[in-house]
């Protein structure tokens, strides 16, 4: 879980961080699941929220 925070914190604290799972995987190195599982918990935990989707279909997050 702390790959994928550290890799979306710099993103958040500038404002709304546009996430693709693909993208979080690759730099992490870690599995989509394993990577969906984080948000999940990252999520429950309101350490951010989704502000919806992108036009492309990508999942917004922000600080709550």
């Amino acid at each position: 879980m702390h790959a994928v925070a550290a890799c979306l914190a710099p993103a958040l604290v500038r404002g709304p961080a546009r996430c693709r799972l693909e993208e979080v995987a690759e730099r992490t190195e870690l599995t989509l699941d394993r990577v969906h599982d984080c948000l999940r918990m990252l999520l429950k935990r309101g350490c951010m929220r989704q502000a919806g989707c992108a036009e492309d279909g990508v999942p917004v997050y922000v600080l709550p």
